[in-house]
């Protein structure tokens, strides 16, 4: 294995003795997504296709057996049909390549879809992905290739927020997700991407996605509970882009849910204290508003926003922090109530 920046790259028999045979590990991918009624075809064809080309690639090599892909949506049992129906007729080469699986897991939220996918597997490792990011070549085997050791429980890709205008450039740099090209470091302190890893079963089977009322808390909860167990994912360079979110009210109610949700993690993994949860949603609006301002000002003119436009960048960074400091403090006082956050039918993609 060889490491770069926090990004960590496997040749292909180096947890192999001379003379040693690899035995092939099965394994199934889940992919989670939204109702059949509100799926983009242009996005959701995109990212099939990318992932029918990642397993063709990773099973004609011999390296890796046909995996099954299971497909577990929102909506009611009833759609289940019309969205296989839908899948096969935008990319009829996954039939192909993958044994598919499609299952309602109705009402549910973002986590629960994928312990649901995970109730269904069979495979001895367990590949997450969902179908608004588009994963890019070598992906797969990137995920895939640290499991050949049985010692490594955990992997997490790199995904990274797409962007072609202004707002989503902001988004880009403002983003909890780091720039696909020279951020490296910010990559390396990086949570685990619920949409870009893999695990093992065995390990995943006894430690599901935990509850919470959060949007994106439960994903840093089971890193937690990873590290209490002895281990830590590994990083590799599995690289997918996520589709940029539009709309001012994306921005405004994801900002919100951050901060409420920041305030979620530090209860659950520090302390339940409000003089102590104050305190941190001070300290982190700062922290984190250096840390927007100082990305836009070293990256924007990367991205291929014009130099005009880079002011008004910093002016919509800082009223992002702003607002989730507003969420993470009337959490930490009180004055909102802690209940499942779900995305509104006027947001949008999340």
């Amino acid at each position: 294995m060889t490491c770069e920046d926090g990004l960590c790259s496997v040749a292909p028999n180096v947890m192999l003795g001379r003379g040693m045979e690899r035995k092939s590990q099965t394994y199934s991918i889940v992919v989670e997504m939204e109702n059949a009624q509100s799926i983009n075809e242009d996005e959701i064809g995109a990212s099939f296709r990318a992932l029918a080309r990642e397993i063709e690639a990773a099973t004609t090599d011999d390296r890796h057996p046909k995996p099954e892909v299971i497909v577990v949506h929102s909506g009611e049992n009833t759609e289940t049909p019309l969205l296989q129906q839908r899948i096969a007729e935008l990319v009829p080469r996954l039939d192909a390549v993958a044994n598919l699986v499609f299952s309602a897991s109705t009402g549910s939220r973002y986590y629960e879809i994928k312990n649901a996918g995970v109730g269904l597997a069979t495979g001895d490792i367990v590949v997450f992905c969902d179908s608004d990011t588009v994963m890019e070549s070598g992906w797969l085997s990137a995920l895939l290739e640290p499991l050949q050791d049985p010692k490594t429980m955990a992997v997490s890709g790199y995904t990274y927020l797409g962007h072609d205008d202004f707002a989503s450039r902001t988004f880009a740099l403002l983003w909890f997700f780091p720039l696909r090209d020279g951020d490296q470091r910010f990559a390396s302190r990086r949570a685990m991407n619920a949409n870009n890893c893999a695990f093992r079963r065995s390990w995943l089977a006894s430690h599901p996605y935990p509850a919470s009322n959060g949007f994106k808390v439960s994903c840093t909860l089971l890193t937690s509970q990873l590290r209490e167990s002895g281990h830590d994912f590994v990083r590799v360079d599995a690289r997918a882009s996520h589709y940029p979110p539009r709309g001012w009210r994306f921005f405004f109610w994801r900002a919100l849910v951050t901060g409420r949700d920041a305030d979620r993690k530090y209860v659950a993994l520090e302390s339940p204290s409000r003089t102590a949860r104050v305190v941190k949603a001070a300290r982190r609006w700062f922290s984190t508003s250096r840390r927007v301002g100082g990305r836009i000002l070293a990256h924007a003119a990367r991205l291929g926003m014009p130099i005009w436009q880079i002011p008004f960048a910093l002016i919509v960074g800082m009223a992002f922090c702003t607002l989730v400091f507003v969420a993470q403090m009337a959490m930490a006082l009180g004055l909102v109530r802690d209940e499942p956050e779900y995305v509104p039918l006027y947001v949008g993609h999340s």
